[in-house]
């Protein structure tokens, strides 16, 4: 599944694309037959966002403490990442039903919550083109107060997504027995 979201953040707009790409293996365990099952597995996962990221010409923006002014010969543009550190990660989920009832009914609606140990997921970003401060104009990726200030940045957001080292599972459905 893909989906795509723009939004902006501190003056630069991003083109987002989240690309859902995952599949499970699971091993259900009914402790009282009961419907209620809890469920050790992998994950394979191989999600990803990606954006375009851009500043409009002439307009302001904020990168750690520093404020710079877009060039408008020459404007600002780049690429951020979020990336996932593992590919495999353990899970553990929760749930209710079963996907083929013993109970004699035909139909069932089977939910799981859950989470999976993926890691802290870090961000990158790449800008290229010209920003102005009030010492000049610069090449932003040659100069190294820009660059220290988009690290600065990144590190920021990256110190947040640290609380972050699981990626949550929500999953229903309906089944139908013959």
């Amino acid at each position: 599944m893909n989906f795509g979201y723009a939004f902006g953040m501190d003056g630069i707009n991003y083109e987002s694309r989240l690309h859902f790409r995952s599949g499970r293996l699971n091993l259900d365990w009914f402790p009282r037959h009961q419907g209620f099952h809890i469920s050790p597995g992998l994950m394979y996962e191989e999600n990803n966002l990606s954006a375009i990221s851009g500043v409009p010409p002439g307009q302001s923006f904020e990168l750690g403490s520093q404020v710079f002014l877009n060039s408008i010969d020459d404007p600002l543009n780049g690429t951020a990442s979020i990336v996932i550190p593992r590919k495999i990660a353990p899970t553990i989920t929760m749930g209710f039903s079963n996907m083929i009832p013993r109970s004699g009914h035909h139909l069932s609606f089977p939910v799981e919550f859950g989470v999976a140990y993926t890691g802290a997921p870090q961000i990158k970003l790449v800008l290229n083109g010209t920003a102005c401060t009030s010492q000049g104009c610069l090449a932003f990726m040659q100069d190294q107060e820009a660059v220290a200030s988009m690290q600065q940045e990144i590190q920021r957001l990256n110190e947040k997504l640290k609380k972050l080292p699981v990626y949550p599972i929500l999953s229903s459905g309906f089944a139908l027995r013959f």
